[in-house]
């Protein structure tokens, strides 16, 4: 998901994503999607990386998914652009450990 976000960000800056309506509903989705993912992972897995914001990326996911209308457009840019990059890097440590 991480990786289709991006590919899909470089193509535009925020001021075109901010009025493009189609790219923040799937931005959100994606995002959403990370944050039901991230909420799923082991408690171990959460503890080997106590920087992330656990709480606060499955809270994002929650408003996208029941609270659609609370979402704020800069925000999704600014998670998107600014905060994905730990993440990816963690999961690829936690993947390259199971020798996938």
């Amino acid at each position: 998901m991480i990786d289709h976000i991006r590919r899909r960000l470089t193509i535009l800056t925020e001021e075109p994503f901010l009025r493009d309506q189609d790219e923040i509903d799937l931005t959100s989705f994606r995002l959403l999607h990370i944050g039901e993912a991230a909420h799923k992972l082991s408690t171990d897995i959460k503890a080997r990386h106590p920087t992330v914001p656990w709480a606060a990326i499955y809270q994002m996911r929650n408003v996208i998914s029941h609270d659609y209308p609370a979402i704020i457009p800069w925000r999704i840019w600014d998670t998107a652009t600014t905060k994905l990059d730990e993440l990816r890097a963690l999961c690829r440590a936690e993947l390259d450990n199971l020798g996938e």
